[in-house]
């Protein structure tokens, strides 16, 4: 059955994609990028657009129409974490890829949210994803055994983690002062030889004028998660995406996979994304203030950013999250599903951290009593040696 989505497109309306060889349900494969029958292997080539794709006015909330995913979808919520994640109408959902929870999904009776306007569909498999997981956490070397024990029995699920991307013309004022360097002799009195000498020396100073001016710049696809699930800083150790490789969302992609719900609204994600804008404005004031003024440093006072033109879509991106519980408390680790890039939490076993410390300090110890004893260094010197090693 056909219909015409929110785009003016037609698109497909199924339950599942059927093997057009054995009629069995056919899934995602991201290592052909096509679809693939589990029991005859049949494969069967997908659309894929790569491009620019729809984008919507800020000023315009999502609409009731904007919730086709082109196929027949429901939601499932964990009872155990409260995470929200879309399936196909037809798909089995045991494990929580969030908390790692079993037998904890019941359906629920609520839309599948606004749909994706773009996805970059999964290239890595679970079968390079999992041992990669694995490996990254046997070279934590303060991650109790207990843990990585643990972490063996953990499941790993193929996740389209949501994310906002926004356009903007940004137009910013900002003042601030540029600095002009000079140098001047100043008198010094040193020790030199046991006597105390004075020495004339060049001294680095700047003179500081007020200043203030205008820098414009186009943001394309200023990305922000759309999901609270996951904090920020779990998800930048994996990032980045290469974003050239957004495809037109088709609803194949996500056949044998799981998405994530939205968490975080269209506007909500917006404040993040001005956050990061502004960053960005402040560096180009920076810059704007050394070439304008030919100065040799720059300070940024203020700067008010005016975003004209804002356009945001959703869009999926591809993210393996493993999750295990150890001492009643749940980790996560992440793989980017296009780069294969390993990231997350690992616990941390204090006896591992004091048979370190006491180990660091033992060796500093024996450092001190070989160097002093046939040597005759210098005890900070020794010291100082042994604390720099440790570190680096």
């Amino acid at each position: 059955m056909s219909e015409t989505n929110y785009s003016g497109e037609t698109v497909e309306k199924s339950a599942s994609f059927a093997c057009e060889s054995c009629g069995a349900m056919a899934l995602y494969d991201p290592e052909s990028g096509k679809l693939k029958c589990p029991y005859c292997n049949h494969m069967t080539d997908i659309d894929t657009i790569i491009g620019k794709q729809n984008e919507y006015p800020l000023d315009d909330a999502p609409t009731e129409k904007q919730q086709d995913w082109g196929t027949s979808m429901r939601v499932v919520q964990c009872q155990s974490c409260g995470a929200q994640t879309v399936l196909e109408k037809n798909q089995a959902a045991t494990v929580c890829a969030f908390c790692g929870s079993t037998h904890v999904l019941e359906d629920q009776a609520g839309e599948a949210g606004i749909a994706p306007e773009s996805v970059i569909p999964f290239k890595v498999t679970d079968n390079i994803a999992l041992p990669a997981f694995r490996r990254w956490l046997k070279r934590k070397p303060f991650a109790p055994s207990g843990a990585k024990k643990a972490s063996m029995l953990g499941n790993i699920t193929g996740v389209y983690l949501p994310h906002w991307t926004y356009d903007s013309d940004c137009h910013a004022v900002y003042t601030g002062e540029a600095g002009h360097a000079y140098y001047v002799t100043v008198a010094r009195q040193v020790q030199r030889d046991g006597k105390t000498v004075t020495e004339h020396v060049q001294e680095r100073r700047i003179r500081w004028e007020p200043t203030r001016g205008v820098v414009s710049n186009y943001f394309d696809d200023v990305l922000v998660a759309g999901s609270k699930r996951l904090d920020e800083s779990i998800l930048s150790r994996v990032r980045p995406y290469d974003l050239s490789k957004l495809a037109k969302y088709q609803p194949a992609f996500v056949s044998g996979f799981v998405s994530e719900k939205p968490s975080v609204s269209v506007r909500e994600g917006w404040q993040t994304a001005q956050g990061i804008i502004e960053n960005k404005m402040r560096s180009l004031a920076h810059d704007d203030i050394i070439m304008r003024n030919h100065a040799d440093e720059a300070r940024v006072h203020s700067i008010s950013c005016d975003n004209r033109d804002v356009k945001y879509k959703l869009t999926l991106l591809p993210m393996y999250v493993s999750s295990f519980g150890y001492k009643k408390k749940t980790f996560h680790v992440l793989v980017n599903g296009q780069t294969g890039k390993v990231g997350g939490q690992a616990p941390v076993s204090p006896i591992r951290v004091c048979i370190a410390v006491v180990l660091g300090l033992a060796l500093i110890a024996l450092l001190y009593w070989l160097y002093t004893t046939y040597f005759g260094g210098d005890a900070g010197e020794v010291v100082s040696s042994a604390v720099n090693y440790w570190t680096y």
